[in-house]
C-alpha cells in the first residue's frame, strides 16, 4: 500500500471516528445517563457528574485525533519536519495528559461519592497509567521530532 493510500484510509477513520464520538457525546450519553438515573434513584445525583466528565474524556479523545489529522496533512504534504508540527504533537501529549486527569477526577469523584465496582476503578486507574505512558511517549517523540527537524535543517543549508 502507498503512503498516499494509506494516510488517505487513516485520515478517513479518524474522521469518522470524530463523527461517532460527537453523536456519543451529543445524543448516547445524556439518554444513557437520563436512562441509569431513572432507572437507578439513588445513584441519579451522580448523573451531571458523571456526564460531564464522560464528555470531557471524550473531548480528550477527540482534541488528540485532530492533532494526529493535522499532523497527518503535514506528512502528505511532506512538511511534517517542520517547527509548525511541534505544537499539534503538544497537543496530543495534552489530549494524553487531559484524558489521564478525567480518569484520575472520575476516581476521585465516584471514591468521595459512592463505591464504585472495583473493575471500573481498575479500568480507570489503567486509562490513568495508560493516558500517562502515551504522554511520555509521545515526548520522546516530540524529541526525536525535534532532532529530525534540526538535522534536515542542517542538511538544506549543506545541499
Amino acid at each position: 500500500m502507498s503512503n498516499h493510500l494509506a494516510v488517505t484510509a487513516l485520515r478517513t477513520m479518524l474522521v469518522a471516528a470524530l463523527v461517532v464520538i460527537a453523536a456519543v457525546q451529543i445524543v448516547g450519553l445524556p439518554w444513557l445517563s437520563g436512562v441509569v438515573a431513572a432507572d437507578l434513584p439513588d445513584a441519579a445525583h451522580m448523573r451531571w457528574p458523571i456526564l460531564t466528565l464522560a464528555i470531557l474524556g471524550l473531548l480528550c479523545v477527540q482534541v488528540g485525533i485532530i492533532c494526529t489529522l493535522r499532523l497527518l496533512g503535514f506528512a502528505r504534504s511532506g512538511e511534517v519536519f517542520s517547527s509548525r508540527a511541534f505544537g499539534w504533537v503538544d497537543g496530543i501529549i495534552g489530549a494524553f495528559l487531559g484524558g489521564s486527569l478525567v480518569c484520575v477526577a472520575t476516581i476521585g469523584y465516584q471514591s468521595a461519592v459512592a463505591a464504585a465496582p472495583p473493575g471500573w476503578m481498575l479500568m480507570l486507574l489503567g486509562g490513568v497509567v495508560t493516558g500517562l505512558a502515551l504522554a511520555l511517549l509521545m515526548t520522546v517523540m516530540r524529541t526525536l521530532l525535534v532532532r529530525a527537524t534540526t538535522l534536515k535543517s542542517e542538511m538544506d543549508v549543506v545541499i
